[in-house]
């Protein structure tokens, strides 16, 4: 390879590292921005209903991930096979922060079997 070509090359990856690094920049304050938005979304959340936020802490998993999965029963047995918790302790957990209103916000939810783990 020729001199002129090389340098020719390299001239190129020089241009493209020169316009690409705006770009990197921006990706990665965009999922700085979004990590802050998933959790003050979850914190939210773990407000409103204190059974998802035992739910989330007890089986160490993201509220939002649950609330978003097309199949939030097949998540929570997932979740709940995976845990370090006997099923027992895990149900107590949220059946004790769930209360009556929360149990039947978990139900809404499309999370039916949440109370009884």
């Amino acid at each position: 390879m020729s001199s002129e070509v090389a340098s020719s090359i390299q001239e190129k990856v020089n241009e493209y590292s020169v316009l690409v690094a705006p770009v990197e920049n921006a990706i990665r304050e965009l999922q700085l921005n979004r990590g802050m938005l998933r959790a003050r979304a979850e914190d939210e959340i773990h407000a409103l209903s204190p059974a998802l936020a035992a739910i989330s802490e007890t089986l160490g998993i993201s509220v939002l991930d649950l609330l978003l999965s097309k199949d939030r029963e097949a998540f929570l047995r997932e979740a709940v096979a995976c845990a370090a918790l006997p099923v027992e302790v895990i149900r107590d957990r949220i059946v004790s922060a769930a209360g009556a209103i929360d149990g039947e916000h978990l139900k809404a939810l499309g999370l039916p079997e949440a109370t009884t783990a």
